[in-house]
């Protein structure tokens, strides 16, 4: 329910409440019991559905002002996030990439800014937000630095052991 019929409801509530509360002024000595019981009943039935009504108009204010927070606040960031390697990134005054990867999908659909983390099967990375993977190899390096140098001590390591076998070939011969 949109919050302009929510609103209108629990007016129709209130004047219903405000009517019946006017017949019981009104009325003359002689109103039975009964029907003064079943006067009230109404009215209070219709200020609990005028304050039920009112409750979620406020919920309804309340999301709608948090949605309009949340969209300014994607809106200056939008600004200032640069799109490098299938990802968003912020940069510092220098130009730097400081804060980032962030989830392209998850900030172009949803306006929300989703740290993008590096999958374990290689070098993929993973939005844990929209569950989105992908292959970059710039991302994966940039957030699993201690693999690319455990990578390039595996490949000193293999260089030294080539350039020995060569040494110990060349002794032999």
């Amino acid at each position: 329910m949109d919050p302009v019929s929510a609103i209108n409801t629990a007016l129709t509530s209130l004047r219903t409440a405000t009517d019946i509360a006017r017949l019981l002024i009104g009325a003359d000595v002689s109103l039975q019991t009964a029907e003064l019981k079943l006067k009230l009943s109404d009215m209070m039935g219709a200020l609990a559905d005028a304050k039920s009504q009112i409750a979620d108009v406020k919920d309804m204010v309340t999301k709608k002002d948090e949605t309009i927070v949340r969209l300014q606040e994607a809106l200056e960031l939008k600004g200032t996030l640069i799109r490098k390697d299938s990802a968003y990134w912020l940069p510092d005054e220098q130009g730097n990439f400081t804060d980032g990867p962030f989830c392209m999908r998850c900030f172009d659909v949803d306006k929300i800014t989703c740290r993008l983390v590096a999958d374990t099967a290689g070098p993929q990375v993973k939005c844990p937000n929209c569950k989105t993977i992908f292959f970059s190899k710039p991302i994966y390096d940039y957030l699993r630095p201690d693999v690319i140098k455990a990578q390039r001590q595996i490949m000193q390591q293999m260089d030294q052991d080539i350039n020995d076998v060569k040494r110990q070939l060349t002794d032999l011969f």
